[in-house]
């Protein structure tokens, strides 16, 4: 027997928010009122749902090495199909909508989950499913806010963003100054969608049209989004590179794929952009210095 999409929809919508899904590890900011909801549908809550006490830090400092591999961790049930996520850093310690933020890893299908609807064991069950990640050469020792951002498959067109302080200690690399910093000017900017203006297709993993280079498929083959395809339509109000229609500049096309046009070609997202004044900007990776 086939299931629809709209029934598998039909059933997830049914499903309470108090079984979406949280980070677990990184341990997040504000654990204790970090509820498990989406992004407001408006934006007015990204990055990292604001609310009066967002950026509290946790009692134990995450310290992540550079080129070591960490879990990134869930508990809830709600995996709307699973989808596609993206971990992402800014040099911010509380971020807004001009931060910049940068990926070192997406997962194209399968993230929080591998499943086809949502999972049994409620709110506080522990997700099955462990991801992990590396903090890559070219990102200096530090402190910064980690992002997760999860774009579900199935269900309604959301954006789930949860956000952890962690400090990155130095690794053991040997490779010289002006390669490593060849390295960091090259990671993408996070992608946002569905609270912007740029809506994802419902019933498909998308394909990020920044990825980067460390992209991880977890998902079903047939799941994904075919090569090429948009990831997302409609007008981009903002975007993960910290640029805004309303703060001047014009959210170029390489804020959301390889385009430098006012539109962005096959591949990445197909947005009509919103016009100011100047050009995109671009970031860069240097990070509150740790405490001695």
């Amino acid at each position: 027997m086939f299931i629809t999409s709209k029934v598998i929809a039909a059933l997830v919508g049914a499903s309470t928010l108090s079984a979406h899904m949280i980070i677990s590890s990184p341990t997040p900011y504000s654990m204790d009122s970090l509820n498990n909801s989406p992004l407001a549908a408006d934006g007015s809550d990204f990055p990292c749902k604001l609310r009066d006490n967002t950026f509290e830090a946790p009692e134990t400092e995450t310290i992540i090495a550079i080129g070591e591999s960490h879990p990134l961790s869930f508990v809830g049930s709600a995996t709307h199909g699973g989808g596609s996520c993206q971990i992402s850093l800014t040099i911010d310690l509380k971020p807004s909508k001009s931060s910049e933020w940068k990926v070192i890893k997406s997962f194209e299908g399968g993230c929080p989950a591998n499943v086809e609807g949502n999972m049994s064991g409620g709110p506080d069950a522990p997700d099955p499913y462990t991801f992990y990640f590396a903090i890559p050469e070219g990102i200096a020792a530090g402190k910064y806010t980690l992002a997760w951002t999860w774009f579900n498959r199935i269900g309604k067109r959301e954006m789930y963003m949860n956000c952890a302080p962690i400090t990155v200690a130095g690794g053991s690399s040997r490779r010289p100054p002006e390669e490593l910093e060849k390295r960091a000017a090259s990671f993408p900017p996070m992608f946002v969608a569905n609270v912007n203006g740029c809506t994802t297709r419902e019933g498909v993993d998308i394909r990020f049209p920044q990825p980067g280079d460390n992209v991880e498929y977890k998902g079903e083959p047939s799941n994904l989004a075919l090569e090429g395809s948009e990831a997302c339509t409609g007008t981009a109000t903002f975007s993960g590179s910290g640029v805004t229609s309303s703060s001047g500049p014009s959210i170029s096309g390489s804020d959301y794929g390889s385009s430098s046009s006012g539109s962005v070609s096959s591949g990445s997202a197909s947005c009509s952009l919103s016009t100011g004044a100047g050009g995109a900007s671009t970031a860069s990776l240097a990070p509150v210095p740790q405490s001695t």
